[in-house]
């Protein structure tokens, strides 16, 4: 089945008073926002200082000579290969590119990046990145289970303040895993005014938000323009508040790789929607919701500290350090294991049991729960004839 790689190529001549912008023109535009644009598009939240995007994908070629970089998890060849797609093609080349942010914070424990296009005259689309490599990143996620908000989305939420500020066009706002819930967070944030020149809020497969957010008067006023987008076994994007008005998409990955957007299945302009989500997919949400839901904001804060405090404590900052000299870092870490306490020992292995039996028990569940169906209708019928 073709995928956004196929619609990008079938579309390339068709300008957008033709074929409006659409989500899957978005998520072009949120996937090669995981490319180091560091040195190509200027931070200035001004449109003078805009690039356009062919002439960021030439200098991206000429910078790395068509090696891909040293970052395994942002980026990919097929985002590369994107690309070069939006660089050769009349409907995305001439679309510009500014206010490009990459702020990681290992102090702060934040990993924030963002920039934002102006498409045509009328619309600015503002693309909050997901999580790249870094343990930071990985760890910042993690404390969303617990924390009403995170560093990431106080920046997010600065970061498209300041759209709002620089001009009166129409904004979408969009993003990829994490992306996307910053993308829900910020636009819950902005002044009563500016959320009415926000058209759409796109979050690919992202966590949902905090408790507190969901009932906040900011989040209601934007609800209904929430559009999330989740494939059929979704897992990242099952975490925390499950969205309602979630549309399913076909995946031809098998299950957490169909995070990878890339895998999902279009048909002619929009995805190709599938029916419901995996089996698997409900257990595996039903499974961290459970286990979240039996441990206090503490513990869970202890856990992922310890966790990923092994992780950097061993010098492993990036998920690609993991390719360098494995058998070393693997000793690393082991070492740092060894260097925890007693206690902090017993409590990872204490939670990390917890999580395997409670995934274990609502596996047992799904598998008894058809045959208890069938039983009680048996009982029914029986029940039934005997009166007759």
């Amino acid at each position: 089945m073709p995928n956004l790689l196929n619609y990008i190529e079938e579309v390339a001549y068709q300008d957008f008073y033709d074929l409006p912008l659409n989500r899957l023109d978005i998520l072009a535009l949120t996937e090669i926002a995981y490319l180091p644009f560091n040195d190509l598009v200027a931070p200035d939240f001004t449109t003078e200082k805009a690039t356009r995007l062919d002439h960021v994908a030439t200098q991206f070629e000429a910078l790395y000579h068509g090696d891909t970089p040293n970052l395994s998890v942002t980026i990919t060849p097929e985002r590369i290969q994107l690309l070069q797609l939006l660089k050769d093609a009349k409907r995305f080349k001439a679309i510009k590119v500014f206010a490009f942010i990459d702020d990681y914070d290992k102090g702060e424990e934040k990993q924030f990046a963002a920039l934002t296009y102006k498409v045509g005259q009328d619309k600015l689309v503002t693309i909050f990145r997901g999580t790249d490599d870094t343990i930071i990143g990985w760890k910042e996620d993690f404390h969303m289970t617990y924390m009403a908000e995170i560093p990431a989305q106080q920046s997010a939420t600065a970061y498209l303040q300041q759209i709002m500020d620089m001009s009166t066009q129409t904004v979408y706002v969009a993003g990829h895993s994490k992306g996307g819930n910053l993308a829900i967070y910020a636009s819950s944030q902005m002044t009563t005014a500016d959320q009415k020149r926000i058209a759409q809020i796109i979050a690919y497969d992202s966590p949902g938000v905090h408790p507190s957010v969901i009932a906040s008067s900011g989040y209601q006023a934007i609800k209904d323009r929430i559009q999330p987008i989740i494939p059929q076994n979704s897992i990242v994007g099952m975490l925390l508040e499950t969205p309602d008005n979630a549309e399913i998409v076909e995946s031809k990955a098998f299950g957490l790789l169909q995070h990878i957007s890339f895998s999902w299945e279009v048909e002619g302009h929009d995805f190709k929607l599938a029916p419901a989500l995996t089996e698997n997919s409900i257990q595996v949400d039903e499974t961290l919701k459970t286990w979240t839901a039996s441990l206090n904001d503490e513990e869970l804060k202890r856990f992922f500290d310890l966790l990923f405090g092994m992780f950097i404590d061993a010098g492993i900052e990036r998920l690609n350090d993991f390719t360098i000299d494995t058998p070393k870092k693997i000793s690393l870490l082991m070492r740092q294991q060894q260097n925890l306490t007693d206690a902090e020992k017993d409590m990872l292995d204490r939670l990390f049991r917890r999580l395997i039996d409670t995934r274990y028990q609502i596996w047992k569940e799904a598998l008894t729960t058809p045959y208890d169906k069938v039983n009680q209708w048996f009982q029914s019928l029986t029940h039934k004839d005997k009166e007759e």
